[in-house]
């Protein structure tokens, strides 16, 4: 118990080590602006909207009649963009957090020092936009 209980540290920076490193790798694919990801989330649910109510008001879908406006193409082709792209992060955002929790899950089991800054240690090189 004694050893466990000065691995506590060791094992709290690790955690903390694992979540920044994950957060680093999200920034590949995701932008981390404050608000940004309430905004791409509206977009998500317009587009979802559009798709099912091909008639739905411009009004009720701003975020993609102006987006759709400055890229040249259609409402319902933005909204084929937007969900294409959610569906991209849903899938590598996934992949991110399962090695996350992974690596958390090898920290709670370690042992000693060296294990625990191993298992918090990950290669994240798999992981490119």
């Amino acid at each position: 118990m004694l050893l466990s209980k000065n691995l506590a540290p060791l094992r709290a920076a690790a955690l903390e080590k694992i979540d920044n490193s994950a957060g680093e790798v999200r920034k590949r694919f995701i932008t981390s602006v404050p608000g940004q990801e309430m905004v791409y989330q509206q977009k998500r649910v317009e587009a979802e909207l559009l798709m099912a109510q091909l008639d739905v008001a411009p009004a009720e879908i701003p975020h993609i009649v102006a987006e759709a406006s400055l890229n040249g193409i259609t409402p319902y082709d933005q909204a084929v963009v937007v969900l294409t792209m959610s569906q991209q992060w849903m899938v590598i955002s996934a992949q991110i957090e399962e090695t996350r929790l992974a690596a958390k899950q090898a920290v709670a089991a370690a042992m000693n020092p060296a294990a625990i800054e191993l298992a918090s240690t990950i290669d994240w090189s798999a992981y490119h936009a």
